[in-house]
Protein backbone atom coordinates (compact mmCIF):
# COMPACT_ATOMS: atom_id res chain seq x y z
CA UNK A 1 0.00 0.00 0.00
CA UNK A 2 2.47 2.49 0.96
CA UNK A 3 3.69 1.97 -3.37
CA UNK A 4 0.38 2.52 -4.30
CA UNK A 5 0.20 5.51 -1.68
CA UNK A 6 3.25 7.20 -3.30
CA UNK A 7 2.40 6.10 -6.78
CA UNK A 8 -0.80 8.01 -6.90
CA UNK A 9 1.31 10.97 -5.40
CA UNK A 10 4.18 11.09 -8.46
CA UNK A 11 1.23 9.72 -11.28
CA UNK A 12 -0.41 12.99 -10.08
CA UNK A 13 2.78 15.11 -10.57
CA UNK A 14 3.03 13.74 -13.79
CA UNK A 15 -0.38 14.97 -14.76
CA UNK A 16 0.18 18.38 -13.85
CA UNK A 17 2.99 18.40 -15.26
CA UNK A 18 1.75 17.24 -18.70
CA UNK A 19 -1.36 18.99 -18.68
CA UNK A 20 0.32 22.30 -18.29
CA UNK A 21 3.41 21.36 -20.65
CA UNK A 22 6.33 22.03 -17.51
CA UNK A 23 7.01 18.14 -17.26
CA UNK A 24 10.57 16.70 -17.49
CA UNK A 25 12.16 12.92 -17.96
CA UNK A 26 15.63 11.51 -17.83
CA UNK A 27 16.50 8.06 -17.37
CA UNK A 28 17.38 8.36 -13.36
CA UNK A 29 14.12 10.92 -12.49
CA UNK A 30 10.67 13.14 -13.50
CA UNK A 31 10.21 16.88 -12.42
CA UNK A 32 8.06 18.93 -12.83
CA UNK A 33 9.43 22.94 -13.00
CA UNK A 34 7.30 25.60 -13.41
CA UNK A 35 9.08 29.41 -13.06
CA UNK A 36 6.07 31.53 -11.86
CA UNK A 37 4.57 28.86 -9.33
CA UNK A 38 6.10 27.02 -6.29
CA UNK A 39 3.72 23.83 -6.93
CA UNK A 40 4.41 21.43 -7.95
CA UNK A 41 8.10 22.17 -8.59
CA UNK A 42 9.51 18.83 -7.47
CA UNK A 43 12.21 16.52 -8.56
CA UNK A 44 10.98 12.61 -7.93
CA UNK A 45 10.92 9.33 -8.98
CA UNK A 46 14.72 9.29 -8.72
CA UNK A 47 16.53 6.33 -9.53
CA UNK A 48 18.27 5.53 -6.22
CA UNK A 49 22.12 5.40 -7.29
CA UNK A 50 24.51 8.11 -6.72
CA UNK A 51 25.29 9.49 -10.91
CA UNK A 52 21.34 10.53 -10.17
CA UNK A 53 21.54 12.40 -7.01
CA UNK A 54 24.59 14.11 -8.63
CA UNK A 55 22.93 15.35 -11.92
CA UNK A 56 20.00 16.53 -9.73
CA UNK A 57 22.08 18.29 -7.80
CA UNK A 58 24.64 19.66 -10.79
CA UNK A 59 21.45 20.91 -13.07
CA UNK A 60 19.09 22.45 -10.03
CA UNK A 61 22.35 24.52 -9.30
CA UNK A 62 22.23 25.75 -12.82
CA UNK A 63 18.22 26.84 -12.52
CA UNK A 64 17.36 23.60 -14.79
CA UNK A 65 15.61 21.44 -12.55
CA UNK A 66 13.54 22.15 -9.02
CA UNK A 67 15.90 22.68 -6.03
CA UNK A 68 13.09 20.35 -4.37
CA UNK A 69 13.42 16.33 -4.14
CA UNK A 70 10.78 13.87 -3.03
CA UNK A 71 11.90 10.25 -1.55
CA UNK A 72 9.34 7.57 -0.79
CA UNK A 73 12.37 6.01 0.88
CA UNK A 74 15.41 7.04 3.15
CA UNK A 75 18.40 6.78 0.95
CA UNK A 76 22.50 6.75 2.03
CA UNK A 77 23.75 8.48 -1.11
CA UNK A 78 22.80 11.62 -0.64
CA UNK A 79 25.38 14.41 -0.11
CA UNK A 80 24.66 16.03 3.48
CA UNK A 81 26.57 18.70 2.61
CA UNK A 82 24.48 19.68 -0.38
CA UNK A 83 21.10 18.69 0.63
CA UNK A 84 18.91 19.84 3.59
CA UNK A 85 15.86 17.98 5.48
CA UNK A 86 12.79 20.26 4.38
CA UNK A 87 10.03 18.26 5.72
CA UNK A 88 8.08 14.70 6.16
CA UNK A 89 5.16 13.38 5.42
CA UNK A 90 2.48 10.77 6.64
CA UNK A 91 1.30 8.09 4.07
CA UNK A 92 -2.36 7.54 4.52
CA UNK A 93 -4.58 4.70 2.94
CA UNK A 94 -8.59 4.58 3.56
CA UNK A 95 -9.92 1.59 2.65
CA UNK A 96 -13.36 2.09 1.32
CA UNK A 97 -14.46 -1.85 0.50
CA UNK A 98 -16.21 -1.56 3.70
CA UNK A 99 -16.62 2.21 4.32
CA UNK A 100 -19.86 2.43 5.53
CA UNK A 101 -19.82 6.23 6.90
CA UNK A 102 -22.79 8.28 5.65
CA UNK A 103 -21.44 11.03 3.10
CA UNK A 104 -23.89 14.28 2.69
CA UNK A 105 -23.62 16.57 0.45
CA UNK A 106 -22.57 19.95 1.70
CA UNK A 107 -23.82 22.98 -0.05
CA UNK A 108 -20.29 25.23 0.93
CA UNK A 109 -18.68 23.25 -1.20
CA UNK A 110 -18.38 23.37 -4.91
CA UNK A 111 -16.16 22.07 -7.74
CA UNK A 112 -14.23 24.75 -9.51
CA UNK A 113 -15.36 24.80 -13.10
CA UNK A 114 -14.47 28.20 -13.96
CA UNK A 115 -11.10 30.10 -14.63
CA UNK A 116 -12.51 32.38 -12.45
CA UNK A 117 -13.27 30.12 -9.19
CA UNK A 118 -9.58 28.50 -10.38
CA UNK A 119 -7.94 31.65 -9.67
CA UNK A 120 -9.85 31.49 -6.78
CA UNK A 121 -8.27 28.19 -5.59
CA UNK A 122 -4.77 29.61 -6.19
CA UNK A 123 -5.60 32.29 -3.53
CA UNK A 124 -6.79 29.56 -1.32
CA UNK A 125 -3.42 27.09 -1.89
CA UNK A 126 -1.32 29.67 -2.02
CA UNK A 127 -2.78 31.71 1.64
CA UNK A 128 -3.19 27.94 2.96
CA UNK A 129 0.37 26.45 2.35
CA UNK A 130 1.95 29.45 2.16
CA UNK A 131 3.73 29.05 -0.79
CA UNK A 132 2.60 30.52 -4.67
CA UNK A 133 0.11 28.45 -6.31
CA UNK A 134 -0.33 30.05 -10.03
CA UNK A 135 -4.16 30.05 -11.19
CA UNK A 136 -3.36 28.98 -14.96
CA UNK A 137 -2.40 25.60 -13.26
CA UNK A 138 -4.82 25.12 -11.89
CA UNK A 139 -7.25 25.82 -14.87
CA UNK A 140 -5.60 23.38 -17.02
CA UNK A 141 -6.43 20.69 -14.36
CA UNK A 142 -10.04 21.46 -13.42
CA UNK A 143 -10.66 21.24 -17.34
CA UNK A 144 -10.06 17.06 -17.07
CA UNK A 145 -12.66 16.32 -14.44
CA UNK A 146 -12.60 12.36 -14.98
CA UNK A 147 -8.52 12.36 -13.61
CA UNK A 148 -9.43 15.29 -11.42
CA UNK A 149 -11.79 17.10 -9.62
CA UNK A 150 -11.33 20.53 -7.62
CA UNK A 151 -13.21 22.02 -5.04
CA UNK A 152 -13.50 25.50 -2.82
CA UNK A 153 -15.14 25.69 0.40
CA UNK A 154 -17.61 28.99 0.30
CA UNK A 155 -19.54 30.72 2.94
CA UNK A 156 -20.95 33.45 2.73
CA UNK A 157 -19.41 34.90 -0.25
CA UNK A 158 -15.96 34.15 0.95
CA UNK A 159 -13.62 31.12 0.03
CA UNK A 160 -12.17 29.36 3.20
CA UNK A 161 -10.76 26.04 1.97
CA UNK A 162 -10.07 24.08 -1.08
CA UNK A 163 -8.95 20.66 -2.21
CA UNK A 164 -8.68 17.73 -5.48
CA UNK A 165 -8.84 14.62 -5.67
CA UNK A 166 -6.98 12.79 -8.74
CA UNK A 167 -7.73 9.64 -10.33
CA UNK A 168 -4.89 7.49 -10.87
CA UNK A 169 -4.77 4.60 -13.80
CA UNK A 170 -5.53 2.40 -11.13
CA UNK A 171 -8.50 4.40 -10.30
CA UNK A 172 -6.88 4.86 -6.57
CA UNK A 173 -8.44 8.50 -5.35
CA UNK A 174 -5.41 10.57 -4.32
CA UNK A 175 -6.55 13.58 -2.06
CA UNK A 176 -3.86 16.78 -2.75
CA UNK A 177 -4.06 20.18 -1.59
CA UNK A 178 -6.55 20.11 1.32
CA UNK A 179 -6.03 23.62 3.38
CA UNK A 180 -7.46 25.88 4.82
CA UNK A 181 -7.04 29.57 5.05
CA UNK A 182 -5.79 30.54 8.61
CA UNK A 183 -9.36 32.39 9.31
CA UNK A 184 -11.26 29.64 8.74
CA UNK A 185 -9.26 26.80 10.68
CA UNK A 186 -10.46 25.15 13.78
CA UNK A 187 -14.23 25.12 12.20
CA UNK A 188 -14.42 21.61 10.59
CA UNK A 189 -13.59 22.60 7.22
CA UNK A 190 -10.92 20.67 5.99
CA UNK A 191 -12.73 17.73 7.89
CA UNK A 192 -15.93 18.80 5.19
CA UNK A 193 -13.68 18.73 2.01
CA UNK A 194 -11.80 15.29 3.29
CA UNK A 195 -15.62 13.80 3.57
CA UNK A 196 -16.61 15.14 0.24
CA UNK A 197 -13.30 14.01 -1.64
CA UNK A 198 -13.86 10.52 -0.04
CA UNK A 199 -17.55 11.00 -0.97
CA UNK A 200 -16.19 11.61 -5.27
CA UNK A 201 -14.23 8.14 -4.60
CA UNK A 202 -17.22 6.56 -3.75
CA UNK A 203 -18.58 7.82 -6.76
CA UNK A 204 -16.34 6.81 -8.75
CA UNK A 205 -16.15 3.07 -7.69
CA UNK A 206 -12.87 3.90 -5.95
CA UNK A 207 -11.58 1.13 -3.42
CA UNK A 208 -8.79 3.30 -2.01
CA UNK A 209 -8.46 6.58 -0.79
CA UNK A 210 -4.67 7.84 -0.16
CA UNK A 211 -3.22 11.16 0.95
CA UNK A 212 0.55 12.47 2.33
CA UNK A 213 -0.77 14.04 5.67
CA UNK A 214 1.93 16.76 7.59
CA UNK A 215 1.70 16.16 11.14
CA UNK A 216 -0.77 18.52 11.81
CA UNK A 217 -3.41 16.66 9.15
CA UNK A 218 -2.52 13.56 10.63
CA UNK A 219 -4.71 13.23 13.52
CA UNK A 220 -7.92 14.73 11.54
CA UNK A 221 -7.36 11.69 9.11
CA UNK A 222 -7.45 8.94 11.41
CA UNK A 223 -10.36 10.23 12.92
CA UNK A 224 -11.85 9.47 9.63
CA UNK A 225 -10.57 6.59 9.27
CA UNK A 226 -7.19 6.56 7.66
CA UNK A 227 -4.48 4.13 8.47
CA UNK A 228 -0.42 4.99 8.55
CA UNK A 229 1.60 3.25 5.31
CA UNK A 230 5.09 4.67 6.04
CA UNK A 231 6.57 8.37 4.94
CA UNK A 232 7.76 10.77 1.94
CA UNK A 233 10.81 12.94 2.55
CA UNK A 234 11.68 16.33 1.28
CA UNK A 235 14.95 17.93 0.57
CA UNK A 236 16.23 21.25 -0.56
CA UNK A 237 19.45 21.52 -2.71
CA UNK A 238 21.37 23.74 -1.26
CA UNK A 239 23.38 26.06 -3.20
Amino acid sequence: MNDTITNNLFEFWDFIGQKNNIYIESSNYKAVFVADSDWPKRVYAIKDKIESYEEIIQLSNKDLLPNTITLNKHTDLLNCNKIQLRFTQTNMSLDLNNYKNEITNNDSIHQVESKSDAFKFANIASESFGYKVDGTIVYNLCKDSFHSRLFIYKEKKESYGCGIVFFDKNNVAGFHMIGTIPKGRGKGIGKSITKKLIGEALVNNSKYCVLNASKMGEQIYKKLGFTVFGTLENYTILK
